[in-house]
């Protein structure tokens, strides 16, 4: 099964960094995958949509059916999406589900260390009042009740942090479970059968 790699979390919280990271780990691995970041989706796509509750909704919602429909030929999904509430992350979960498996990982990272790292100043333009639905600081944020991966931004340097979401991902065995589906060597007693007739045929075994 494909699956939908759904990157959440505050604004420079590390989500397109660590999405990116893990696009490139798939691509070494030759597993066919697209990264939807989120600032190119909606400049690129989505460019009518504003800010407001309603416009991120619609937001979320199109990117989880460009999503669906990239799994459903084949092709996996990692995306960094900022997704701030549960509703939304609980659609797109529901929008992905039928043609893939959806993974939501929650980059969390406090609004306080964003303000820090940000490299666009939009923080600081947003509590100046330039900004306005800039989450975090004049729009809600809603952590997520039940993300499947929680991956500290805050507390993990870059590295501890891709190295933390591969070996999650390896646990839930996402990207493995067609491996396992695909190789099935058990034999039925024909089948076994046959080969012990060849191989005495071949003088191998009496």
């Amino acid at each position: 099964m494909t699956s939908t790699l759904w990157f959440m979390g505050r604004p420079a919280s590390g989500k397109s960094t660590l999405a990116s990271r893990i696009e490139a780990d798939l691509r070494e691995r030759e597993i066919p995958v697209e990264n939807l970041d989120g600032d190119e989706v909606r400049k690129s796509l989505h460019p009518d949509l504003g800010f407001t509750r309603e416009d991120r909704a619609t937001n979320n919602r199109r990117t989880a059916f460009i999503s669906k429909l990239l799994n459903r030929n084949g092709i996996s999904v990692v995306t960094g999406m900022i997704t701030p509430f549960r509703e939304s992350q609980q659609k797109a979960r529901e929008i992905v589900e039928p043609e893939g498996e959806f993974v939501l990982i929650y980059v969390k990272c406090s609004v306080e260390e964003c303000a820090n790292r940000d490299p666009k100043n939009l923080y600081q333009q947003a509590r100046q009042g330039k900004i306005e639905n800039f989450t975090g600081v004049n729009h809600p944020f809603q952590e997520p009740h039940n993300p499947d991966i929680v991956v500290d931004t805050e507390d993990q340097t870059l590295a501890e942090s891709v190295e933390h979401v591969r070996q999650r991902l390896q646990e839930l065995q996402v990207f493995d479970k067609d491996v396992q589906q695909n190789y099935n060597f058990e034999l039925d007693s024909s089948e076994e059968q046959d080969i012990k007739d060849r191989l005495s045929e071949l003088g191998h075994i009496d």
